[in-house]
């Protein structure tokens, strides 16, 4: 028995040290992965404290001790080179990856354009057939947006027709020309995301540390730390299932529904800092030869912050990694048209940091943008722009690089100034064959700037002046948002946008991203059963914008309203089944004949009885339309309810007053207003045995007993379907709709 007891108690003890044995590589680690030529090259992970970790790789062999549950390795890499294996020993682990090649790797970061991929681009199919490059291997870093969220592995790729299709495609372009001119292995890791600001790949630290900085920061944490418990956790689940909703919906009905935004919050992806947590600190320190950018739409309203707020994250990014200052090369934004943003600003913020930042380069790329579409799906010229960069700059091959730059402005006589350029190459030239070159301003000593003409006088000389200005003394080139560009070298790049002035910048001042503006609201909630969201066929006639009028979305922002005026209320799981509700009308009504700006909350439950929208429910109908009227209500005043139910409660209209007395008490007390007008709607008239017009009977008695209260009739109003359907048709929504409108014209705006 003691024998059988001790044997038991060593199985335990062996148990217990299996348990707390981890050993774990860094995930970027894979198979196929590029490792940095010519560098001491980190290799990293976790393990338990004490252990020894034994890093293999042609021929050398490298320790070190786990400590504090961290080990990092440092292996000396030769010239490009493979297959090798790496091979990875702590005590009775062993992992050991294959098909390792040695060359150079780059980090290709930023947003959207950058995230872009191959299979999107213009002729992707005729360009992904022809993808076989083994020794070019990409790693995309899982799209992690918050330290718990749990997303799926990934592993280093070649590239060929398989598994071209993710690669980015300006990196896929810049990797290939690349490959190409140098015969080397060449590794890309893609860390851009969509829609993300500059500042959402830096520090915490970094942000505090600077006032102009700090603003971005604190914006964000007021935000976060407004929300009650448990609401910002709701919000982000609706919106993920608005979202959902949204992607299954056909091109044609995406015209009419609005793709849902997210709320922003501890787990939104363009929150400040978050992605450097995350996504960023998944590759660091992963030794690079460099790093390609694309980056700046997001910041387009904060040209004059981005002058230094990109700077500052250059600089981290390069600390992060610890190889002094390697190559950040990056892409000056192109042209796109816009009323609201200053791109312009931003080009000048990042040809800037081309001009202080040490080993820093900018691919221009103005005439490659596309004015009605932010995401241009011709890629190509950019990712090789991007690689004669690289080459000329980083890899000191004899090859022009770059178009004409600004250099030196003087008098020539005849109210002409004459401009010097540099980088001009075999000479500069109006590329579509014009007698002048486009996109040239001038201004005299009151600032005011007027086209001018542009005409080449040398290789490297222009010729500007312009009738309305005599004594001009200041230029500016492409200082604009969108235009169409002719001034190129003959080696095919564009001229890069400058301005000689120095007025201030519209951006000067704004430190956080200007929300939308709001007028002021007139609120109106829309709540009840099917017929307030509307079952009513959706037609042309009803598709459509409604001017001066705004609609709440899942996320507790307000929206300019498109009909389905409905698509946000709660009575349907799929939003392409939404019909046409009465708040449609009501607000065109309304608008009409007030001229007042107004938000609608609409949030109807199908089926629900009256019970079910008591307060303390069980469902909590109650509940959600209070929140959602409250988030609504930082926009402006709630005016009246609109109430349309009874079809689940007729059969018993007896009861039913007592209940909606209770139900607008409780929502006057908690919206805080006693003499808030309700409108009730009648219901159809369907039910055969007569119990639907005693309901209505019941229904128009309610001004006499609730205060502040209106009954809209429902007569001559016709079923969706036959006379035993319950639910209006639509254009019966649309008259029932104005009868609301004309209720609501009395309570909130008439003089008596």
């Amino acid at each position: 028995m003691k024998r059988i007891l001790s044997s038991l108690y060593l199985l335990l003890i062996s148990i217990a040290l299996l348990a707390n044995d981890r050993f774990a590589v860094a995930d970027i680690f894979t198979d196929h992965m590029v490792l940095q030529r010519n560098a001491n090259v980190k290799v990293w992970g976790e393990g338990t404290d004490g252990s020894q970790i034994e890093v293999r790789f042609e021929g050398q062999n490298r320790k070190t001790v786990v400590a504090k549950g961290k080990w990092t390795v440092d292996l000396k890499t030769g010239e490009a080179g493979g297959p090798y294996k790496l091979e990875i020993v702590n005590g009775n682990h062993k992992i050991c990856f294959k098909d390792v090649f040695v060359g150079d790797v780059w980090l290709a970061g930023g947003q959207s354009n950058m995230e872009f991929a191959l299979r999107r681009v213009k002729d992707a199919q005729a360009e992904i057939s022809l993808a076989d490059y083994p020794q070019i291997r990409y790693y995309k870093v899982p799209r992690k947006f918050y330290p718990e969220q749990k997303v799926p592995g990934t592993s280093w790729k070649a590239c060929s027709p398989e598994t071209a299709t993710d690669f980015a495609a300006i990196a896929y372009y810049f990797a290939k020309n690349i490959h190409k001119e140098l015969n080397i292995p060449i590794g890309i890791i893609q860390v851009p995301v969509g829609g993300t600001t500059v500042e959402a790949w830096t520090s915490r630290k970094l942000l505090m540390s600077d006032k102009d900085f700090r603003p971005l920061l604190e914006y964000y944490d007021s935000i976060a730390n407004s929300y009650r418990p448990g609401e910002y956790e709701k919000l982000y689940n609706n919106y993920h299932s608005s979202l959902a909703e949204y992607n299954k919906l056909s091109a044609e009905k995406k015209r009419y529904i609005n793709k849902p935004s997210e709320p922003m919050g501890k787990w939104n992806f363009r929150r400040p800092v978050g992605l450097s947590e995350t996504m960023l600190s998944a590759a660091c320190p992963y030794t690079l030869k460099g790093f390609i950018f694309y980056q700046g739409e997001s910041n387009t309203a904060r040209g004059a912050q981005y002058r230094e707020l990109f700077p500052a994250m250059i600089k981290e990014w390069r600390t992060s990694w610890g190889q002094g200052d390697i190559p950040f090369l990056f892409v000056q934004l192109p042209r796109f048209e816009t009323k609201n943003r200053y791109w312009n600003e931003l080009r000048e913020a990042q040809y800037l940091t081309s001009l202080r930042v040490k080993n820093t380069g900018m691919a221009v790329a103005f005439d490659q943008g596309n004015p009605k579409d932010i995401h241009p799906i011709v890629k190509d010229t950019v990712g090789w722009r991007l690689a004669q960069l690289a080459l000329g700059k980083v890899y000191g091959k004899k090859t022009i690089y770059q178009g004409p730059e600004f250099k030196k402005l003087s008098k020539a006589g005849n109210g002409s100034l004459l401009l010097d350029f540099i980088n001009t190459g075999t000479g500069i030239i109006a590329k579509d064959g014009a007698a002048s070159l486009s996109g040239f301003m001038v201004a005299g000593k009151d600032g005011k700037f007027y086209p001018a003409e542009a005409v080449i006088v040398s290789n490297s000389q222009v010729r500007v002046s312009s009738e309305q200005v005599q004594a001009p003394i200041d230029v500016r080139y492409l200082w604009v948002n969108s235009a169409n560009p002719n001034f190129f070298n003959r080696e095919g790049f564009p001229a890069c946008p400058f301005r000689t002035d120095s007025y201030r910048l519209e951006t000067e001042g704004v430190y956080v991203n200007p929300e939308p503006v709001m007028p002021k609201l007139d609120l109106f909630l829309f709540i009840g059963q099917s017929n307030m969201a509307g079952r009513g066929y959706i037609t042309d006639n009803y598709k459509s914008s409604i001017k001066d009028v705004y609609l709440l979305t899942p996320t507790g922002t307000m929206e300019q309203a498109r009909n389905p005026l409905n698509k946000y209320s709660t009575i349907r799981k799929q939003l392409d089944l939404q019909g046409v509700g009465p708040a449609y009308s009501f607000a065109k009504a309304i608008t009409e004949k007030t001229g007042h700006q107004l938000g609608l909350v609409v949030n109807a439950r199908g089926g629900s009885s009256i019970n079910s929208w008591l307060k303390g429910a069980r469902d909590d109908y109650y509940g959600e339309a209070l929140s959602r009227i409250r988030q609504a209500m930082k926009y402006g005043k709630l005016k009246a309810i609109i109430w349309h139910q009874g079809e689940s409660d007729s059969r018993e209209p007896g009861l039913y007053m007592e209940k909606l007395k209770k139900l607008v008490a409780d929502l006057r007390q908690d919206v805080g207003n006693e003499n808030l007008p309700v409108i009730v709607g009648e219901i159809a008239d369907w039910r055969a045995n007569g119990t639907s017009e005693a309901f209505n009977k019941m229904l128009r008695t309610v001004p006499q007993h609730i205060p502040y209260s209106y009954c809209v009739s429902s007569r001559e109003l016709v079923p969706l379907i036959n006379e035993s359907d319950p639910h209006f048709s639509a254009d019966s929504q649309i008259i029932l709709g104005r009868r609301y409108a004309e209720a609501a014209y009395e309570a909130c705006y008439s003089q008596k």
